[in-house]
């Protein structure tokens, strides 16, 4: 099997795959929010974003309980809600009632298939894609307050499946450069994909996350090192 045939290099049809410019600024900004140095080091950010007793969501938003990955609860709105978004009255009925939009999303939830996204083949990023869109649409609809809710809809997918969804929203958006575009999931998806491979970066994930929780027993992180490199993206840019 050639280097193009393997999993984690394929790309669905119509997709732009993010350029080595960009790969190269992501990275390094990757890098340095993992970074133990400085006077912001990346082990002092995720102590605090993941201590119980603080007011951050690190150690609730996904593991609340209870975790039921085939089915979309009241618990996973009110999670993605920890992360600074709303959902209003009309999305919650639509996502959580019986009818046609809740049966839509629940068959997508079910149809994603059990992987990581270091590892998602085009079959796993086009089941993402069909998820994010039917929950996109049900927050989107004509009556909400905020018609395009491209990031509750990331961050809500992030909660159901955070080995799979990084957190989407404008902070980590401006401070990676992403581009700003209809299809900037797509990027966005394929760009973790590529960071969460990296030797260098995986090493430094597992170093932060061990200097943030040697002899701090009140620091619950997440076990999954995208929910954590996210946590360290999204804390670098609280300046």
């Amino acid at each position: 099997m050639t280097d193009a045939e393997q999993p984690w290099t394929q790309i669905p049809d119509g997709w732009t795959p993010p350029d080595a410019t960009l790969l190269e600024h992501a990275r390094d900004r990757a890098l340095q929010a993992l970074s133990l140095d400085g006077p912001r080091p990346a082990h002092q950010r995720l102590r605090t974003f993941y201590d119980t007793d603080s007011d951050y969501a690190g150690a609730t938003f996904a593991q609340l309980q209870p975790l039921q990955p085939a089915d979309l609860t009241a618990t996973d709105l009110h999670a993605t809600t920890l992360l600074s978004v709303r959902i209003g009255p009309g999305a919650t009925r639509r996502l959580l009632h019986d009818g046609p939009t809740r049966t839509e999303i629940l068959g997508h939830l079910r149809a994603l298939p059990d992987t990581q996204l270091h590892v998602a083949d085009t079959h796993a990023l086009l089941a993402m894609q069909d998820l994010y869109r039917a929950i996109k649409t049900a927050l989107s609809a004509a009556t909400t307050r905020t018609p395009d809710a491209w990031v509750t809809a990331s961050k809500l997918c992030a909660r159901k499946r955070p080995d799979l969804y990084p957190v989407r929203d404008t902070r980590i958006r401006d401070h990676l450069g992403i581009p700003t575009n209809n299809n900037g999931y797509a990027t966005t998806w394929l760009l973790f994909r590529t960071l969460i491979q990296d030797h260098d970066l995986i090493t430094a994930i597992d170093t932060a996350a061990d200097a943030a929780t040697d002899g701090h027993p009140r620091v619950h992180l997440d076990t999954s090192r995208l929910r954590l490199l996210d946590a360290a993206l999204w804390t670098d840019t609280l300046r």
